[in-house]
């Protein structure tokens, strides 16, 4: 993510989102009554019979829904014209959608640009300047990789060795050889600087056996971690372990996971809160130190009251994103919670 301009005096941010990421994130902050300006296209007729042709135009619109398009990779915002130029091709009041895509620029308009909002922004910024990493879970059986992004865990494939113990011996070692290979080739492909290699112990020693008395060369670190299974399970295990915490420290991932675990914990000790009463209730008394809030629900009102209040006493916030494990667990204790002080630390 890039923030090109911070206009003040129209409470106005202008951005250009350079990964997929950054668009999930954009559809999380725009709300229902802000308004976007951005390039966009008209089909302009002369006349009624005239079949017309699209016009680029600039275009800024009210909105009232805001589509995520995972497949195209675009988010379209739909409202009622409100400013546009060339004038001759803007009816002003007419319903519009604007497509944005990685690359494009647009202008958000807010009432008020939350503190809690702006603070995700500046790390969607930070976020983009670091090395993603990657996770392949394998076993006898199977291999799933995936990518660790901003907003969680990615499956990329999942690849089979097909190997069956009724296979003679020189067949079964010449199909394991080949689903090795397959998943060396699934490693190199992936675009990130690091991979961990996860799974139970023969497999994933193996693989660094053969790639190591093989002599391949693959321009990536890569981490063998012991993980139970080659699922996403397995994934999360290895996003979770001793071995690359260290890598994804300041990853926002790893930050919901070991909060999430805190929180948990505080559920036993009666230290914990959720849902809005009770998070509400934390904050009004001082016990809170810690608010984790589901990036899904930023822009409910009862929600921003309780981020209001928790940003007025500086009590510390993380917010989930609410497609990864974390966030999901979160959402079934009402997207919100909190951690008293004796669990914050």
């Amino acid at each position: 993510m890039h923030v090109l301009k911070t206009i003040s005096a129209t409470s106005t941010l202008r951005l250009r989102p350079d990964s997929f990421d950054d668009l999930y994130l954009i559809e999380r902050i725009v709300a229902v009554g802000d308004n976007i300006e951005s390039k966009s296209y008209r089909r302009f007729r002369a006349n009624e019979t005239d079949v017309g042709e699209q016009k680029e135009v600039t275009i800024k619109i009210a909105v009232e829904k805001v589509e995520l398009d995972k497949g195209a990779s675009m988010l379209r915002f739909t409202g009622k014209i409100l400013w546009g130029r060339p004038e001759e091709f803007i009816r002003l009041q007419s319903y519009h959608t604007i497509n944005v895509g990685v690359g494009d620029v647009l202008d958000i308009q807010k009432e008020e640009w939350k503190d809690y909002i702006l603070k995700r922004v500046k790390q969607a910024v930070a976020d983009s300047k670091k090395p993603r990493i990657g996770v392949v879970a394998l076993d006898e059986e199977k291999a799933t990789t995936a990518y660790i992004r901003g907003y969680g865990i990615e499956i990329i494939t999942e690849l089979y060795s097909k190997l069956s113990k009724r296979m003679k011996e020189k067949d079964y070692e010449a199909q394991r050889e080949k689903y090795f290979l397959e998943i060396i080739n699934a490693i190199k492909n992936m675009k990130v600087e690091i991979v961990a290699v996860a799974g139970p112990g023969f497999t994933r020693e193996d693989v660094k056996k053969y790639i190591n008395d093989k002599g391949i060369k693959i321009e990536k670190r890569l981490v063998y971690i012991p993980a139970s299974d080659a699922e996403r399970g397995g994934i999360r295990e290895a996003m979770q372990s001793d071995a690359i915490i260290s890598l994804l420290a300041q990853e926002q991932v790893k930050k919901e996971f070991e909060l999430l675990n805190k929180f948990l914990t505080g559920l036993k000790l009666s230290a914990s809160y959720f849902g809005v009463d009770q998070v509400r209730e934390s904050l009004e008394s001082y016990s809170a130190a810690i608010v984790m809030v589901n990036d899904s629900v930023l822009n409910d009102k009862e929600i921003q009251k309780v981020l209001d209040l928790a940003d007025m006493q500086k009590v510390k916030m993380e917010i989930f994103n609410s497609m990864d494990d974390a966030g999901a667990q979160l959402a079934n204790f009402k997207n919100i919670a909190s951690l008293s002080k004796r669990m914050a630390e």
